[in-house]
């Protein structure tokens, strides 16, 4: 499972912006152009730069080490700024394109989050070639960013379903009001599959139908068996875990972790994987 060679705080949903096919001229001035540039040979449709989650490919980048658990992402914007997380910490900047030009500012910013000394090496020698793109081209579902002096920055489109798909368990939830921890000693589960999630809601089993497409989900209705919970605290928890899974309106992937998101942007449940 794809998802599994990734490690990757929340993502920011991008509005789409199409760049148009590859052979396009410049249009003659500096930043923003109005067509993109892909190297694509006329297969399947190229991803869009703007709109899409990319996933750095650490073989084909090849960075000074690998490290599959740390997923390492970029989502450009269509106002110039470029974010995602290096691994360990979310990172943003801004970026510029002309036609398939690339210059990126080497005032990036990140936060600063400790992480295993391996998935450091990987965020500091990302970060530090990231500043140094000069073009790009788009080939399908796969970003090459070509830089000044190193190698190129490799980059696969996020597939929506491989993203969520599998076994999560729940590091925190939405209850109005708060985002809080699940109860002590109790643990809320949930499991993607082909468009059905399962899981524990601390005392009882649920499950339900749910969609994605592109960063965008539905979840639910969900169903759940009415076990009486021994713990009113965790009877509770139920109601409002079932809740905040139906309150989901886009998700994103942070350092592995999955992040599903209310209509307002806050949080509704992040899950860590199983």
């Amino acid at each position: 499972m794809l998802r599994r060679t990734w490690v990757l705080v929340v993502v920011v949903v991008l509005a789409g912006s199409v760049l148009a096919a590859c052979g396009g001229d410049d249009d003659g001035g500096s930043g923003r152009s109005g067509g993109g540039a892909s190297s694509g040979g006329g297969g399947s449709a190229d991803q869009p730069l703007e709109g899409t989650q990319w996933i750095l490919d650490q073989q084909a980048t090849k960075l000074t080490v690998v490290v599959p658990s740390a997923v390492v992402t970029a989502q450009f914007s269509s106002d110039g700024r470029v974010s995602g997380n290096g691994g360990c910490n979310q990172y943003g900047g801004s970026y510029s394109i002309s036609g398939s030009k690339m210059t990126v500012d080497d005032s990036i910013v990140a936060t600063r989050m400790a992480c295993a000394a391996p998935v450091m090496r990987v965020e500091t020698a990302y970060l530090a070639r990231l500043p140094k793109a000069r073009s790009f081209s788009i080939d399908g579902s796969v970003l090459t960013i070509e830089t000044s002096g190193e190698g190129p920055l490799v980059y696969d489109a996020l597939d929506p379903e491989q993203a969520v798909a599998g076994d999560w368990v729940v590091i925190n939830y939405f209850r109005p009001g708060a985002v809080v921890s699940p109860v002590v000693g109790s643990e809320l589960t949930a499991a993607f599959d082909a468009g059905q999630i399962s899981g524990n809601s601390g005392c009882n089993q649920y499950s339900g139908p749910y969609e994605v497409d592109d960063t965008k989900i539905t979840i639910g209705p969900l169903a759940s068996t009415l076990r009486a919970c021994a713990d009113p605290a965790v009877d509770q928890q139920e109601r409002e875990y079932l809740a905040a899974l139906e309150l989901a309106r886009t998700f994103s992937l942070d350092g592995g972790n999955l992040t599903l998101l209310r209509e307002d942007g806050g949080i509704a449940v992040t899950f860590q994987p199983a």
